[in-house]
């Protein structure tokens, strides 16, 4: 009994310890109003994609899984709902790109080809960012995929979406943003 309770208090000093170290270097998840971390990753058809290059426009990151590429997946689900967003917004500023969060979930990164397909796959016309170390999900404190930030032009997050999230709060939080709608209602 004697080894069984110092075992327990071993691992929750341990536990503790991780939580403490996570904090101080960031990785709790960021919230609303938080400074946006600046980061350059690449895309998947080549370039790079710079989160500040275009200052004073909001943006909409999506950290998706993108590997195993099924179709019952909240990602592929969840894309369909991006891809949405990113037509209706985009003529009004709004800057949309996906990150792959898929070593977030199995611990392991597609090739770079699979991406490439994924691309078509799913009909993105916004760019996949490739996050190799997953360092910048880890920055934003991503824990679950789906997951996506919306950021405000001040350099600021705006809003957090864990899990599946449906068109109508996605279109919500970007019409605050960009002051109200324009014209109609978007449909979905």
């Amino acid at each position: 009994m004697h080894r069984l309770m110092r075992f327990v208090t071993h691992a929750a000093s341990v536990v503790l310890v991780c939580a403490v170290v996570a904090l101080a270097v960031g990785l709790r998840p960021t919230r609303s109003g938080d400074s946006v971390p600046d980061f350059t990753l690449p895309q998947v058809r080549g370039g790079s994609f710079h989160l500040h290059s275009e200052p004073g426009r909001p943006v909409l990151l999506a950290f998706l899984q993108t590997a195993p590429d099924t179709a019952d997946t909240p990602s592929r689900s969840q894309v369909v709902f991006v891809a949405s967003m990113a037509q209706q917004y985009g003529p009004r500023g709004l800057r949309v790109a996906v990150i792959d969060a898929s070593a977030l979930v199995n611990h392991r990164l597609p090739d770079h080809d699979a991406l490439v397909n994924v691309t078509y796959d799913w009909q993105m016309k916004f760019p996949l960012l490739e996050d190799p170390d997953s360092h910048i999900a880890q920055r934003f404190g991503v824990t679950q995929v789906p997951t996506l930030l919306l950021l405000a032009p001040d350099g600021t997050i705006s809003r957090r979406w864990q899990g599946l999230t449906r068109p109508a709060p996605l279109a919500q939080g970007i019409e605050r943003l960009l002051g109200g709608p324009l014209g109609r209602l978007p449909n979905f």
